[in-house]
């Protein structure tokens, strides 16, 4: 175990400026603007341009955009001037998205190797559209199919994943037929391109630091937004709640914590990562600050938390799927489109998912990884679930969520 006295970055103050960048897809409005609390912005997406504030130019166009422009590309949406995500899909490594941010997150480091910084590179990959210049990296003949591929998501689990995996059954996903292991294989092997890229990009940036004498004190954490189900009950993208889905990579390097490695079992929440990092740079807390920092856990000492919440909203995906699918009606379709999901996963491996309007899942992630039996309307775990019901009522009403689950 850690010592308890493990020596912190010195407090933030004031003095000296730190610098602060930005380089990546947003997603949060503006996407092209500089945002609050970054010093430099580069940006990668020109298609949300209709979302932009009023007072926002709408001609205004990404930093990639003008990147690929001062390399002879002409934007392949007109007449809004626009490079559209397959496009950019199709370049060449050293023009791609992936390689645009490296190169402006070294150009960073290097800029910035003497001063205080923090630097946020959001790459875009691995993500729709499933291709690259990587695709034919990984040979189909190395894909395992994942333990539940053939899943065959009995009557019991929620009626809108079963839709949408017979959506994609019967209308493949860009150009792939996935009716057939073919067409997975293919999927799959895209997509680890994507992840390959990735991959290179990042090692590049961690050279970087290397090099530049920048490792031995900068915190690194590599993570994402959402996971993809990519063939998991013969399912893709986010949007339900198998881990798959919801569970993501979080790595750190803390050089004042060791430079070995150690490993969390327990489940922990992304809402905890930003009090951690203050946390661990001796910043203290701000109260505005939602979540718990996972200091005492990394230590060896309980965490203020132990539980993961996680919820899902509906608006996006209304009238996604017809309604002709497996002879289920429209007003059925529309209600478990309408469905709103909030979960819990306990430290003990326990994970529940309360809908609204659709079926409700059980899971033990300790016997079953892969999420194949819904145990939830078995009658053998009434105790376990009002428990873990319990925790998400206390959680719903801490934060003000007023959505009713299965009560």
């Amino acid at each position: 175990p850690l010592p308890a006295d493990i020596p912190c970055f010195p407090e933030i103050t004031d003095d000296p400026v730190y610098r602060t960048g930005y380089f990546g897809k947003w997603h949060l409005g503006d996407e092209v603007f500089d945002q609050h609390g970054f010093e430099e912005w580069e940006s990668i997406e020109d298609i949300y341009s209709d979302y932009f504030s009023p007072g926002h130019d709408k001609a205004t166009r990404s930093s990639y955009s003008l990147f690929l422009k001062e390399h002879g590309y002409e934007p392949d949406i007109s007449p809004n001037n626009q490079f559209s995500r397959t496009f950019t899909a199709s370049l060449p490594l050293m023009h791609s998205k992936t390689k645009f941010l490296e190169m402006k997150a070294v150009e960073f480091l290097r800029r910035h190797r003497n001063e205080p910084f923090m630097l946020y590179v959001n790459f875009l990959e691995p993500h729709m559209p499933f291709f690259g210049p990587l695709d034919h990296e990984h040979e189909a003949s190395g894909v395992d199919f994942p333990d539940n591929f053939d899943d065959p998501l009995d009557e019991n689990e929620p009626l809108r994943y079963r839709l949408l995996r017979e959506h994609y059954r019967r209308n493949g996903f860009e150009g792939k037929d996935l009716n057939t292991k073919e067409g997975w294989h293919r999927l799959i092997c895209n997509y680890w391109g994507l992840c390959t890229q990735v991959d290179i990009s990042v090692g590049a940036i961690l050279t970087a630091l290397e090099n530049l004498g920048l490792a031995e004190n900068t915190i690194v954490v590599f993570t994402s937004d959402h996971g993809d189900m990519m063939g998991s009950h013969r399912l893709l993208a986010k949007t339900v709640m198998y881990e798959e889905s919801v569970k993501v990579p979080w790595l750190m390097r803390i050089p004042q914590l060791g430079r070995y490695r150690r490993t969390i079992d327990q489940p922990v929440s992304h809402i905890d990562l930003v009090p951690t990092l203050l946390d661990v740079m001796n910043a203290g807390k701000m109260r505005s600050i939602p979540g718990y920092s996972l200091k005492p856990l990394i230590i060896g000492e309980p965490p203020d938390e132990d539980h993961v919440f996680i919820e899902w909203n509906p608006a996006l995906l209304r009238g996604k799927t017809p309604h002709s699918m497996l002879s289920f009606t429209a007003e059925d379709v529309a209600r478990v489109h309408s469905a709103s999901v909030r979960a819990v996963i306990s430290p003990e491996g326990w994970k529940l998912c309360l809908s609204d309007y659709d079926k409700c899942q059980l899971f033990n992630l300790n016997s079953d990884a892969y999420e194949r039996t819904n145990l939830f309307y078995s009658g053998e775990y009434e105790s376990v679930i009002s428990g873990l019901k319990q925790k998400i009522a206390e959680w719903q009403e801490k934060n003000g969520d007023v959505v009713r689950v299965s009560v």
